[in-house]
């Protein structure tokens, strides 16, 4: 019996120690085990599956545009899923950093001096393969070698967005998927070798031929050209060794031949123009052959796209069965026209492993949605291309006409009120022009379908005139114009947000998808104005229900409470505003209105205490409000601080702090932004404010409050902060005005 209860003792004591080693050994053996786990599913249901990259540095709209009109195969152009990319990099735009932020799966730029080379290959004379060695302390593993890996993986994980270089390859590698790179893209002084940055592992070792698919051609540019019929050879090759295979073929003839564009005729480059993309429409061709999904896909655009601010780089996909056709839906950017960087290597790695592998980039898998789902055809991308282009070209002569006659128009108003106050006359002229400012932003958003079909001074003057004529009627037929103004672009923008932005994501005031800082939701320019606006337009109510009495200001904070919740959860909800910075300030106007009202008489250390507690209990609700899918970058925040990544977190609001400060040293919003603060400043140092009733002040305090709290809490709040403030002081003005003249 003893000896019984002494091995049942032993036993738990084993399986307690076993316990403990697991816990204590469980974040390092964590990575380790997924991707035994990923094998072991693949070697558990293997299955035949082949892609194939075709890497076209220098690959832009205008060139797919022109394949899709004047291509010699057209079944392929009429097939496919195709989709405009953003591929701008944490740093300069360039095929290096470009191609890095694709391989990692985030933001991200290259190193100095980085290239693939062969082991047989110099660098400054001495043998790669020697040169490898002497930094690394062992022999390159592969035929293909990245003497300078350890210093890109350095970088990668000290920058911001803590990257790392060859996850995808490690994770491959372990798939049991056969790693090659295939071509380059030298020009005749530098070599130019980047494909491999997609597949290498963490060592960077990855398996290719950088030079077997390029053959000296004198008639082309560089005196090399891809051989279509090598690459098909060798990928074929390549496919029936093996049964799982990512290959990557660098196909560098229109980076050459863009490379040399200053040097040569113009009837000279458009003949090789020509030449060049039917090559590359063979080589698509011949890769349609094989049992591969074929990928065609541009890192970078070439120098005349991007002087063109055609910097949306083109993404064609061709499933195994080639006539399958249809769009590509991306999770990140919530749209069918654009997709993101990030999104591409998650992709792969859902190829291979499914979309619950380990994924270090920040991306998601995309969808294909198939023609017979609704697919959008290729004429309406090209469309929607040349919208999004079109903002993009215009918006900073749009914004920056915009702004200044916002700017002016204060600056005049101000001028009015204290110089000319007394005369009747120009008290109707100035509030005619305060209430086209607020009415401005609404007219931005109900028209901007049309935008770009006015050159951009005209468009702003259209705004302009079209807000000072419905100021002018709506002051006349409404008793509170300033309130129902506000209430008219709430509405608006709540509708449109709901409804899927189309209104929204088409605004010269809104996110651009090509500046990619934002690609749904509500951006900060619309969320500084719909926030006060929201507070704003209950004015009237909120002056019949005021009175001295316990039960006036309960019905008071009653009111604001539902006005705060429906902004709080249009700002807030992931599938509508997703704007956490406008989200806590609205909960802050909240917390500021429900001290005033009805805590206004408890001790300073109380309300800090519940100040405090009311911002946890913000930050509770922001991410309940993430739980509804999609994901959102609100939630990928709140997964980094449940995971203890700080330093991660600390580099975000580094981060958004040199972004706020970056914006005020260069944004056309920073005139706004002085301007309004500076008025608003003089209008409480004079207590002009004097002239409105104790509600009026009232709801103005919880907008400077509310503009105050996006400027501390947005990665834009300068933004968002100006236009919070000129719609307050707007307001304020006209609301003076009007008392002051007796309407």
């Amino acid at each position: 019996m003893w000896i019984c209860q002494k091995i049942s003792t032993f036993k738990i004591a084993i399986a307690l120690s076993v316990m403990m080693i697991w816990k204590l050994m469980l974040p390092y053996w964590g990575e380790a085990s997924e991707y035994m786990e990923m094998a072991g599913a693949v070697e558990s249901e293997r299955v035949e599956k082949h892609v194939v990259i075709l890497l076209v540095p220098g690959l832009s709209f205008n060139e797919v545009n022109w394949l899709y009109e004047c291509g010699k195969y057209r079944e392929i152009w009429h097939s496919g899923a195709v989709s405009a990319m953003n591929v701008k990099p944490d740093g300069p735009y360039s095929y290096l950093n470009n191609i890095v932020s694709l391989s990692v799966g985030k933001r991200s730029s290259g190193i100095e001096g980085w290239n693939s080379f062969a082991p047989d290959e110099n660098i400054d004379g001495v043998p790669v393969d020697n040169l490898f060695f002497q930094w690394h302390g062992i022999s390159p593993a592969s035929s293909i070698v990245h003497p300078h890996v350890h210093i890109l993986q350095d970088k990668l994980s000290r920058s911001s967005y803590q990257a790392t270089a060859g996850w995808l390859g490690e994770s491959l590698k372990h798939l049991g998927v056969h790693r090659f790179v295939l071509g380059n893209a030298d020009l005749r002084s530098e070599n130019i070798r980047y494909g491999s940055l997609f597949i290498m592992d963490g060592d960077g070792s990855v398996e290719g031929n950088l030079h077997g698919p390029v053959v000296d051609n004198a008639g082309y540019p560089g005196g090399k050209k891809m051989d279509a019929d090598t690459i098909y050879q060798q990928v074929n090759d390549i496919h029936n060794a093996f049964p799982q295979t990512f290959t990557v073929v660098e196909w560098g003839d229109l980076f050459r031949l863009y490379s040399e564009r200053y040097h040569m005729t113009k009837d000279h480059f458009a003949r090789m123009y020509e030449t060049i993309l039917f090559d590359l429409e063979d080589t698509v061709h011949r890769l349609h052959g094989t049992k591969a999904e074929v990928w065609l896909l541009s890192p970078v655009v070439n120098a005349e796209a991007h002087k063109e601010k055609n910097q949306l780089a083109p993404l064609w996909i061709w499933k195994e069965n080639r006539a399958t056709t249809g769009v590509l839906y991306s999770d990140t950017t919530r749209r069918y026209t654009v997709i993101s960087n990030t999104d591409i290597t998650a992709t792969w790695l859902a190829m291979f492993a499914g979309t619950q592998a380990l994924n270090k980039g920040i991306g998601r898998a995309l969808h294909l949605q198939h023609a017979d789902q609704g697919a959008v055809p290729f004429p309406e991308i090209q469309a929607a291309v040349a919208e999004m282009n079109d903002v993009f070209v215009h918006r900073g002569a749009v914004l920056s006409s915009y702004v200044s006659a916002l700017v002016a128009m204060l600056i005049l108003v101000s001028l009015l009120i204290w110089l000319l106050v007394e005369t009747s006359r120009w008290k109707s002229i100035a509030c005619t022009l305060l209430l086209s400012g607020i009415l401005s932003p609404w007219w931005f958003l109900v028209t901007s379908p049309w935008g770009t079909y006015f050159s951009p001074y005209l468009y702003v003057a259209v705004i302009l005139a079209g807000s000072c004529i419905t100021a002018y009627f709506l002051g006349r037929a409404v008793k509170e114009p300033f309130s129902f103004a506000c209430f008219l672009f709430f509405i608006t923008l709540l509708l449109d947000v709901a409804g899927g932005s189309n209104l929204t994501q088409r605004s010269f005031l809104s996110y651009d998808p090509i500046i990619g800082a934002r690609y749904y939701g509500i951006g900060n320019e619309f969320a500084g104005i719909v926030l006060v606006s929201g507070i704003l337009m209950v004015a009237p109510v909120f002056r019949r229900i005021h009175g001295d009495g316990r039960g006036n200001y309960v019905l008071q904070w009653l009111l604001m409470t539902l006005v705060m919740l429906v902004l709080v959860l249009l700002l807030g909800m992931s599938v509508l505003g997703a704007n956490a910075g406008a989200s806590l300030s609205a909960g802050i106007v909240y917390a500021f209105i429900t001290s005033r009202l009805l805590f206004n008489n408890i001790p300073f250390w109380v309300k800090a205490i519940s100040g405090s507690a009311v911002f946890v209990v913000l930050l509770t609700v922001l991410y309940l409000l993430q739980m509804a899918q999609p994901e959102s970058h609100i939630f990928a925040a709140f997964q980094q601080l449940f995971s203890g990544e700080w330093t991660a977190i600390w580099q975000t609001m580094v981060r958004k702090i040199s972004m706020n400060w970056k914006i005020f040293k260069i944004s056309y919003w920073t005139q706004l932004f002085i301007t309004s603060y500076f008025f608003i400043g003089i209008v409480l140092w004079k207590r002009r404010r004097s002239r409105l009733m104790e509600t009026e002040n009232f709801l103005i305090n919880g907008c400077i409050a509310g503009s105050l709290a996006l400027l501390l809490l947005n990665d834009s709040g300068i933004v968002a902060a100006a236009t919070s403030m000129f719609m307050t002081l707007c307001v304020c003005y006209g609301w003076s005005l009007r008392k002051a003249s007796g309407t």
